[in-house]
């Protein structure tokens, strides 16, 4: 969907606010709601957002004067059933925005109702008036349309890249997170052949984190032990963690915004483990805390993408590890609660500055 030319060429201060208004709605649908882009086949002049929720579709379109005359209600109707057909929906809910107060909506062009499992509603915006009227009862995006139709308000906005806002490359192959398990791996291998990795002399001697030595200026052990494991369970566990999550998060923040999201969280971890304890430390668990972060981060702003019930799983795990650590001898909790931090800020900070 393109951010230029919703309105005539002659009103151009109308047609930036006719643009900013759409993106500043469809930012929030896609960012809060779990809305992505839709095109629209044979209606080239409708700007629309789609979304899938349970057995319902749920479709917002976005008119503007210049783009009326392309508008077809009956086009519209069978594009949403066929979409329907393809998602395996049961019944389908479409949202017209109609914006400026110059738009008139014929009866035969549009109405509200249902046709065939299919609700209609119409919303007109008028900015210049900073009015919201038609049939937005009941809708959650009633107060989102209202806040927005105030002209000082998108003077200030900032547009957003709407594509890369709702972009989750599922088909990418998460090569970061099987680079680091590889990595890991083989830090493992030869800590066993330098005379085992569960050696505290060997350990520090590859990078472990180790209170003395870092007041003493080796700040790198701020970084190395995130690939070091003690024992083979305690690589096999943290492997099979960070298979398991590593490759969800790569898919949802992308590969160059992942590796900072885990140097972040594995530094963090390291941080807390120096100032809170003082025994020799090591593992990638701080890093991997700090995914969970990154992930329970992503459900907050991106509710409904997932099954229902995911925020809530993360959760259960994250409270059952923490149980663990304070219950169990030999765990560094303090690195887990620090990576968990550094994960969840770092996703925070890149989320903001993402497109």
């Amino acid at each position: 969907m393109s951010t230029q030319g919703f309105c005539t060429a002659e009103d151009g201060v109308a047609m930036i606010i006719e643009d900013k208004y759409i993106n500043a709605i469809s930012a929030r649908l896609i960012d809060n709601m779990a809305f992505t882009i839709l095109k629209v086949e044979g209606q080239e002049g409708i700007a629309a957002l789609a979304r899938r929720n349970g057995q319902s579709l749920e479709l917002v379109f976005f008119i503007s004067d210049s783009r009326h005359q392309y508008f077809s209600n009956y086009g519209q109707l069978d594009g949403a059933g066929q979409y329907m057909k393809a998602l395996n929906c049961t019944q389908a809910r479409i949202v017209n925005i109609f914006l400026s107060g110059n738009v008139y909506i014929q009866e035969h062009d549009i109405q509200n109702g249902t046709y065939d499992n299919i609700s209609v509603s119409n919303i007109l915006v008028d900015i210049k008036e900073g009015t919201v009227s038609g049939d937005i009862h009941g809708l959650k995006l009633e107060a989102l349309l209202k806040n927005y139709a105030d002209i000082s308000i998108l003077e200030r906005y900032i547009p957003v890249d709407l594509e890369a806002l709702g972009r989750i490359d599922v088909e990418a192959k998460p090569i970061i997170t099987y680079g680091i398990i590889a990595i890991n791996v083989f830090m493992w291998i030869l800590m066993t052949l330098a005379g085992g990795s569960t050696n505290i002399s060997v350990l520090i001697k590859f990078g472990a984190m180790y209170w003395p030595l870092v007041m003493r200026g080796e700040y790198w052990r701020f970084i190395t032990p995130m690939f070091l494991h003690v024992g083979a369970m305690h690589l096999a566990f943290n492997s099979y963690a960070l298979y398991n999550l590593g490759r969800l998060a790569e898919k949802i923040y992308g590969r160059s915004r992942f590796v900072i999201i885990y140097a972040a969280a594995g530094i963090s971890g390291s941080i807390f483990s120096f100032l809170f304890t003082r025994a020799v430390s090591a593992g990638a668990s701080g890093a991997i805390f700090g995914l969970l972060g990154a992930l329970l981060y992503f459900g907050r702003k991106r509710p409904g993408v997932f099954r229902r019930g995911f925020t809530a799983n993360l959760l259960s795990i994250l409270g059952i590890n923490l149980f663990i650590g304070f219950t169990y001898p030999g765990i560094d909790n303090f690195a887990h609660i620090g990576g968990l931090l550094g994960g969840f800020i770092s996703s925070h900070l890149l989320w903001s500055r993402r497109g």
